[in-house]
């Protein structure tokens, strides 16, 4: 039905989230085709962070409603600078044991807020390990980190954070 229009562009919300993994995939195949047959873009909104790698040029990571970081695929996944997208990537399951042993994981401390009544400054101050008195009062814009301006660095996107910085996440394949 969301193709009898012809648009240009389509919001997929969860659109795999309850299918068995071998669904999921036949599902995102389709996804893929439509988009090369009808040039078509989406909005893919997910929490499978391997899912939204697979189908995604560019990702927007999100954190009680509002843009953290985004970029390209390459750039969240291998080069995050928000604190809370560098907690997210480092829950991702490792699957080789070398691998998921050196990994650092981040673990969040502190309530998740209300997004009826969301903190002052940076919405993610109240679990994050960087957060100073600035990010109570001041909220960061979504901007290339004042470090990796003008440079090719992959790390040079958009991040909402007064601290970001660059963090080696160790992920799955």
């Amino acid at each position: 039905r969301g193709l009898a229009l012809n648009p240009e562009i389509i919001i997929c919300d969860e659109p795999v989230s309850a299918l068995d993994v071998s669904v999921q995939a036949q599902v995102i195949n389709l996804m893929e085709r439509l988009q090369d047959e009808f040039n078509l873009s989406y909005i893919f909104i997910a929490h499978d962070l391997s899912i939204v790698r697979h189908i995604s040029d560019r990702v927007g990571v999100m954190y009680l409603g509002k843009i953290a970081e985004i970029g390209s695929d390459e750039q969240i996944y291998d080069h995050p600078t928000h604190p809370y997208t560098q907690a997210l990537l480092s829950a991702v399951p490792v699957p080789d044991p070398e691998a998921r042993e050196q990994r650092e994981r981040i673990i969040l401390t502190g309530d998740v807020p209300s997004p009826a009544n969301p903190p002052s400054g940076c919405s993610f101050r109240t679990r994050c390990w960087k957060a100073t008195d600035r990010c109570a009062s001041e909220t960061p814009l979504l901007a290339i980190p004042q470090r990796f301006k003008g440079t090719d660095s992959p790390a040079a996107h958009e991040s909402a954070c007064h601290f970001a910085e660059e963090k080696d996440v160790v992920h799955a394949a």
